[in-house]
């Protein structure tokens, strides 16, 4: 029986690597535009999955911006975290444990004129967020919508993931996996997963055969 070792993956932030489509068009705009934003705090928000990490270190190449985790938030006051620097990213604000932290964080930004992107999985009103100053101030802010994937947006997305895992792969394999998966992030992510650890299973190369193979496997097993 041959063991399957799972072993730790390597994502590329690189801005170079960010895979642009329809679904994610008008927060790469945004970005392309800074300093020239009409507000200077913005909030990208969508599924896991969808490439908001990314983004946020794009972002960050750009404007020079230093990351602010979201469990820090709390353990200093917000003067004392916004040193060096006028340019910001908290990814993933709904890890935030202190919700008035948050609120004097974006306070300070506004009061120095800094610049912030903030990064969640849900829209402002969907924030589980009941502080009603912060609650107020994630409403007043700009959102934009990361959507789901179009074809070639999923193309993409297939391509990196697997190159992510030092996976060479053929565009017959790209475009038969389109052909048959969700059209989600998480999908994708599931799909590419599932190959790698099938692959390595059964000692073979990811092929357009292999893949169908796994459909067939998969659809039997939901009948």
């Amino acid at each position: 029986m041959q063991l399957v070792m799972p072993f730790a993956r390597a994502t590329s932030y690189d801005p170079a690597d960010f895979i642009r489509g329809a679904g994610n068009e008008d927060a790469l705009q945004l970005i392309e535009r800074f300093p020239d934003w009409p507000y200077s705090m913005v909030l990208l928000h969508g599924p896991k999955g969808c490439g908001k990490t990314h983004l946020a270190h794009v972002f960050a190449a750009r404007a020079r911006a230093t990351f602010i985790a979201p469990e820090r938030l709390g353990t200093a006051p917000a003067d004392q975290l916004l040193v060096g620097n006028h340019a910001w990213v908290i990814d993933g604000i709904e890890a935030v444990k202190d919700h008035a932290a948050l609120a004097q964080l974006i306070n300070h930004v506004r009061a120095r004129g800094d610049y912030v992107l903030m990064t969640a999985q849900s829209a402002a009103a969907e924030l589980a967020i009941t502080l009603p100053d912060l609650r107020s101030r994630l409403l007043a802010l700009p959102s934009i919508a990361l959507g789901a994937p179009d074809d070639a947006l999923l193309m993409g997305l297939l391509a990196k993931q697997f190159a992510d895992r030092q996976l060479r792969i053929t565009p017959e394999v790209l475009a038969v996996a389109v052909l048959h998966i969700e059209r989600s992030y998480e999908a994708a992510q599931a799909f590419v997963r599932a190959m790698d650890t099938l692959s390595l299973s059964v000692g073979r190369a990811i092929t357009p055969a292999l893949v169908r193979t796994a459909m067939k496997q998969s659809a039997s097993l939901n009948e």
